[in-house]
């Protein structure tokens, strides 16, 4: 069996660990001025490098949420109290029929009270107070 040799390394000084090597400097003099060096007059400027920017913010989205809606007191149900149980029952049951037709409750409701209030009128079994005077 032949064995082969790993390539080694050639030798140097040995190091050291945790020794940093010095540079090949010639020696200065500590007391000798460097050539082009000004040591009177202001201080070199110096300018700091700007900063970067933020990026562009994207703007703000509108608010497309439609408003809430607005209910208003329904202006007809005073006046229904003041009826008897029986006209408020016709009215009521009037209302539920035009509803279970497809209207809503709202449109049922005053669908229901026009058509009973003209009934009533009719009839004479409600004064009308803008024509009592």
């Amino acid at each position: 069996m032949i064995e082969t040799s790993v390539p080694h390394r050639p030798a140097t000084a040995p190091r050291r660990r945790g020794a940093q090597r010095q540079p090949a400097l010639p020696a200065i003099d500590p007391t000798a001025e460097a050539p082009g060096v000004v040591t009177e007059g202001p201080p070199a400027v110096r300018y700091r490098r700007p900063r970067k920017a933020a990026p562009a913010k994207a703007p703000a989205k509108p608010d497309r949420t439609p408003p809430p809606p607005v209910f208003h007191p329904l202006a007809y149900r005073s006046v229904v109290a003041a009826w008897s149980l029986e006209s408020r029952e016709r009215w009521g049951r009037r209302a539920n029929e035009l509803e279970d037709h497809g209207l809503s409750w709202r449109d049922a409701e005053t669908q229901a009270f026009v058509e009973v209030w003209n009934d009533l009128r009719r009839s004479g079994g409600f004064a009308d107070p803008d024509e009592v005077a």
